[in-house]
């Protein structure tokens, strides 16, 4: 600590373009000593250590260089759970145990508590016991979080249903601002500036996504559209949608979405025993997979967008349902006996 704390006085003082001599007076010490502070001889007199940070105008933990190591440590934890969450073998138990570790360590880190939560919840909708203490202490978690991070609302209305609590779902939802105050639609309304592009950009892809996450499960829903062709003819155009605004040739994290869209097609097609319609959709589904699944392995990049509408937006960290095998797994389980034996009888699909 005194080799750190006499190279963070030197930094400081450099980058301040301070002499030895400045800091010796303010102190009321010689030069001489500061000169062996900074060569790691010796270190001041820890009364002194407020000044010095005040001298500075830093805090008595950026002095000592906490700040930085803390939030390399944070970095090098959050890191780890991301390749453990969100990579190809997508191991949540041990983003938990990793998790826990890291809270440990800093008890009120709320990225670390977030991607607890992250773990616990993904963890719980694959274990059917009841109660699921997964599914639990998750909800426990995105609920104090809910009341600083908006960003965790979603997640906590997925739990709440998850565990059949639909009326905490539908409260928390009424009391979130109309999709009009959301902030895409609101800095979208800004007309000029050098952002309107990029604002507007945002905007669509936020309204279609969330366009597509009410079409889908209402299709789902409806007694008649989840079992006709009418239902795959209007998850048919939202595909086409996508891919006008993204580009036929779109090759990033929204691949996911595609997913979803094509694996409801072939559930729907599946339903109607029309086989080589669900086998079609089935096979592009796969492909999005993966598309998907590569790109886990070999780690996100950031969006980039080539369309004339979208081209000004950058990386916006969207969230996304991974394709996990899994989800692959349990679709397949509800097709018709002869679906499931041609699917698993080609080599091709692997899951």
């Amino acid at each position: 600590m005194q080799i750190k704390l006499g190279d963070k006085i030197k930094e400081l003082r450099k980058r301040d373009g301070r002499k030895q001599e400045d800091l010796a007076n303010a102190l009321g010490v010689t030069a001489q000593a500061v000169s062996r502070w900074e060569a790691g001889g010796g270190y001041p007199d820890m009364g002194m250590i407020p000044a010095i940070a005040n001298y500075f105008h830093i805090s008595i933990d950026a002095l000592f260089g906490y700040n930085n190591d803390r939030d390399m440590r944070i970095k090098e934890y959050m890191t780890e759970a991301h390749k453990l969450l969100l990579g190809g073998a997508g191991d949540s138990d041990k983003c938990i145990d990793l998790m826990r570790k890291a809270l440990e360590e800093f008890p009120s880190e709320p990225e670390f508590k977030k991607c607890l939560a992250n773990a616990l919840h993904q963890k719980g909708f694959t274990v059917p016991e009841r109660p699921n203490r997964y599914l639990e202490e998750a909800v426990s978690l995105y609920e104090e979080l809910s009341e600083t991070d908006k960003t965790v609302i979603l997640s906590l209305l997925s739990v709440y249903g998850l565990l059949g609590e639909y009326d905490k779902a539908e409260k928390k939802a009424l009391e979130q601002p109309a999709l009009r105050q959301s902030r895409e639609i609101l800095v979208a309304s800004i007309i000029g500036g050098n952002n309107e592009a990029k604002y507007l950009g945002e905007a669509i892809i936020t309204l279609l996504r969330e366009l597509m996450f009410a079409i889908e499960p209402a299709i789902a829903r409806n007694d008649e559209m989840k079992k006709s062709q009418a239902g795959i003819e209007l998850l048919v155009m939202l595909r086409d949608l996508y891919g006008k605004l993204l580009g036929e040739d779109y090759a990033g994290i929204l691949i996911t979405d595609y997913f979803l869209i094509d694996m409801r097609c072939a559930k729907i097609a599946a339903v109607m025993k029309d086989y080589e319609q669900a086998m079609s959709f089935f096979d592009s589904a796969y492909g999005h997979f993966v598309t998907v699944k590569k790109m886990q392995e070999e780690g996100l990049k950031e969006e980039h967008y080539n369309t004339p509408l979208l081209s000004e937006v950058g990386d916006m960290s969207l969230p996304v349902v991974m394709c996990k095998p899994e989800l692959i797994e349990t679709a397949v389980s509800q097709f018709p006996k002869e679906l499931q034996k041609k699917i698993k009888s080609n080599p091709k699909y692997t899951f």
